[in-house]
């Protein structure tokens, strides 16, 4: 009778862990739009392959608390509209516990208000100040700003005395904040 009660319970147990231990072992999900063709190529391409490449190590490691970790991407081209596209679809039908990308600012700035609207945490591999200015709370980046760019050229202007010079930007993601950025360290 005791044995018969013990094997019961047992079973029972099993029974209502099994949902623990099946999602333990689900994927932690990434998704990521970067810009692997296309003008912003040089950013994009290597962005992927270093994603894929730690996520491998990764996995190679028993993945993240003994969860492997699984990537889906997409190559938005440089493009904000694709950009936009493709994270609708990778929070709403490829369901990512975290997204990683935009290879631009234009990109990471489309991606933005989708991500804080569904509340996951994306990391931006973008440069410009209004990608974290002001703060939204889903929303971190990796590179420096902008901002730091231009006072780092400035401060070896000045190492090497010079004290003139003539900007030109362009008028995209990057470039229009990196001019007010640039113009805004200037006097100091």
């Amino acid at each position: 009778m005791l044995e018969r009660i013990l094997r019961r319970g047992l079973a029972l147990l099993v029974i209502s862990l099994l949902p623990a231990l099946v999602l333990a072992q689900d994927p932690i999900r990434i998704g990521s739009f970067l810009s692997v063709t296309g003008p912003a190529s040089f950013l994009g391409d290597p962005e992927l392959k270093t994603l894929q490449h730690y996520i491998a190590k990764l996995n190679e490691a028993s993945g993240v608390l003994g969860r492997p970790v699984e990537l889906v991407y997409y190559d938005d081209g440089g493009d904000a509209g694709k950009a936009r596209t493709f994270v609708k679809r990778l929070l709403e039908s490829d369901e990512m516990d975290i997204i990683v990308g935009g290879s631009t600012t234009g990109t990471t700035m489309a991606a933005a208000p989708l991500v804080e609207r569904a509340e996951t945490p994306f990391i931006s591999l973008a440069g410009a100040v209004v990608i974290v200015e002001p703060v939204k709370p889903w929303v971190f980046k990796t590179p420096h700003t902008d901002r730091m760019a231009a006072e780092k050229i400035f401060e070896d202007m000045q190492k090497r005395g010079i004290g003139k010079i003539g900007l030109i930007s362009g008028t995209g993601g990057f470039g229009k904040p990196g001019r007010e950025q640039s113009l805004a360290v200037a006097p100091e």
